[in-house]
């Protein structure tokens, strides 16, 4: 006899991009600063009532899960607010949202949301971006499931569009506060990007959209393409 139906959730996974790099910075130097940063990191989630949201954090790994379709929009800012905190400790993540049916019970995870969300984040969000499932985004329009709930997204522009991928909109309120951060990030690591045209990618990404999203007000930190002379 089957029990009852496993409820539907969204669910968030989260990978901290440069893992491997930076554990091997602290062993080389015999300190622990990335371990440091990921606590102050995750510190942000102390706020959080896991009665509306649960998480758990596997090494680069970060799950969060809220049972029922009533409370997208609070899980994109929670969702928001994580992205900022590990940006505030010099750490880019990308991830991937779902909403399917989702089970967590003590250690025990049975999950059709988390396989979804985890190829989001490989496939599709590449740079340090959240990218939304294109499912959802068909249940927020009207006569979907989340239809009550999209025009609050929508005013407050929680989500954004490019190349037919659907992401969380970061940025929002804190937009100095994400290119000055940003920047700071890219002055940092501009010597180890020197030839890594693939980990270049990802700063220059971010530095694009954030000047996107303030109408050009702001400008790009990172150097265009020069013509070489000799």
């Amino acid at each position: 006899m089957s029990g009852a139906a496993t409820p539907h959730a969204f669910v968030s996974l989260l990978d901290v991009l440069g893992y491997r790099n930076k554990i091997h910075s602290d062993r080389e130097n015999g300190r622990e600063e990335f371990k440091d940063n990921l606590l102050s990191s995750l510190s942000v989630l102390s706020s959080i009532n896991e009665m509306e949201m649960s998480y758990q954090a596997i090494s680069d790994t970060i799950i969060f899960s809220a049972i029922g379709s009533s409370g997208f929009e609070k899980f994109l800012k929670h969702n928001s607010d994580v992205h900022l905190s590990f940006l505030r400790n010099g750490l880019f993540v990308r991830g991937g949202i779902s909403f399917a049916p989702h089970f967590k019970s003590g250690s025990l995870t049975y999950s059709h949301a988390l396989p979804i969300s985890y190829e989001i984040e490989q496939r599709q969000a590449v740079y340090p971006r959240i990218v939304i499932d294109r499912n959802i985004i068909e249940m927020l329009k009207p006569g979907g499931l989340l239809a009550d709930q999209s025009a609050s997204i929508t005013s407050q522009e929680l989500i954004c569009e490019e190349n037919g991928v659907f992401f969380l909109n970061f940025v929002g309120s804190d937009l100095k506060d994400y290119y000055d951060l940003s920047r700071e990030i890219y002055e940092s690591d501009r010597e180890f990007l020197q030839g890594k045209e693939h980990e270049l990618a990802k700063h220059r990404w971010l530095q694009n959209f954030i000047v996107s999203m303030s109408g050009k007000k702001l400008n790009p930190y990172i150097a265009p393409v020069r013509v070489f002379k000799s």
